[in-house]
């Protein structure tokens, strides 16, 4: 900790002992720079810097009442042939305080008391002391240091407002980034899964008379995915609700495409026909890459679902080299426009698989081709390997 963070922390800890402390010295300070100060004007003196321990709560109120009084002493001293006391000192500070914690009204009304209160120092002094031209030249040094005190402080409550607006707009950013993100992460989640479980269902209403046991096996498969979406949304909603806690909920692995194979058979189960082509070393892409493949894949097969219905005819075809990895999902089944989301949607899935492959550096791609719907993303593969042994 640094000497300052020291003194502002002690500062915060002990607000009263540090008023009092400044209060002291300024009031040496005023003392030790009035000349010949007189009992007339001791009194006024004293409560002008005694008014700088408000300086925090009511810096307006403080100057007010160190002005008038250091106005008054200064012509109790005029009157018995004394120096008027010097208290310039607590006005300056107490112009600081206005300037940093008041409006800019209140900052304008300070700088006139304050010229106001320096016009009646001089008007106070003796006749004696100073010709009137030598009075008005040895008022400008004060003026200035009184209009700089209280710019000082506008400048630093402007700084200090601006970097409040900076750390609240990069803390709406980034609430707005998080909320994508979770919207993105519950969409790929949750979406998936409720199109497999209608598609589930309306398969198993059909073969209910005709094929109890396909039927059965069909509800099994409904109660499975069900099982596992109702978890993954709890671990969500936990994970949330631990947000602001030290010890927050453990996360499982986010899938790779170790899961993709499961994946596929999940929506082959639901009627979708998918014909899976994989070349390259798919496991050795980094955790990011194939997190993205993964999520581009599911999102495209629900759509597919959704659309198409069961019997839709579905390539999925990808491939890593050494320089990129090409995601396709082509959708052969479905009438070319026929209920498929248009390119500029503002749906989520579309969106999250742009944003994923966006995050990557790649290039992504969806609309309707002569056969049907095309969906295709291209990612730069860093450092990532090509290996032909592993083509399926």
């Amino acid at each position: 900790m640094t000497r300052r963070e020291g003194l502002r922390a002690f500062d915060t800890a002990h607000p009263l002992v540090w008023d009092a402390a400044l209060t002291i010295l300024i009031a040496l300070a005023c003392t030790s720079a009035s000349a010949g100060l007189s009992p007339a004007g001791a009194p006024f003196l004293f409560a002008a810097c005694g008014a700088v321990a408000f300086r925090r709560r009511a810096p307006f109120a403080a100057l007010v009442v160190a002005t008038a009084a250091l106005t008054i002493g200064g012509v109790a001293s005029a009157l018995i042939g004394e120096p008027s006391p010097w208290g310039y000192l607590a006005i300056w500070v107490l112009l600081y305080h206005v300037g940093l914690r008041r409006s800019g009204a209140l900052a304008a009304s300070a700088a006139l008391i304050g010229i106001l209160a320096l016009v009646a120092f001089a008007g106070a002094a003796s006749p004696g002391m100073l010709a009137l031209g030598e009075r008005g030249a040895a008022m400008l040094p004060v003026v200035a240091m009184s209009a700089a005190t209280l710019l000082a402080g506008r400048q630093l409550r402007s700084t200090r407002e601006a970097q409040q607006r900076r750390r609240a707009d990069v803390a709406r950013e980034a609430a707005a980034e998080e909320r994508s993100r979770i919207s993105r992460e519950m969409h790929d989640l949750i979406g998936h899964d409720l199109s497999v479980i209608a598609s589930l269902a309306a398969g198993g209403q059909n073969v209910l008379r005709s094929s109890p046991n396909e039927a059965e096996r069909t509800f099994a498969a409904i109660g499975q995915v069900s099982r596992a979406s109702v978890s993954q949304l709890r671990q969500v909603l936990r994970l949330l609700r631990s947000g602001d806690s030290d010890a927050p909920a453990p996360l499982s692995p986010q899938p790779d495409l170790s899961r993709l194979s499961a994946l596929i058979d999940t929506v082959r189960s639901a009627g979708l026909q998918i014909d899976d082509e994989r070349r390259g070393d798919l496991h050795r892409l980094p955790r990011a890459h194939q997190l993205a493949v993964y999520r581009i894949i599911q999102e495209a097969l629900t759509n597919s679902l959704r659309h198409g219905g069961e019997g839709t005819a579905v390539r999925v075809r990808v491939v890593v080299s050494a320089q990129e990895v090409v995601v396709s999902i082509a959708d052969r089944g479905a009438v070319p426009g026929a209920g498929q989301p248009a390119v500029s949607t503002d749906g989520h899935g579309l969106v999250g698989m742009r944003e994923r492959v966006d995050a990557l550096g790649g290039v992504f791609h969806a609309g309707a081709t002569a056969a049907g719907w095309l969906v295709r993303a291209v990612i730069p593969n860093e450092g990532g390997e090509f290996d032909e042994s592993t083509s399926r």
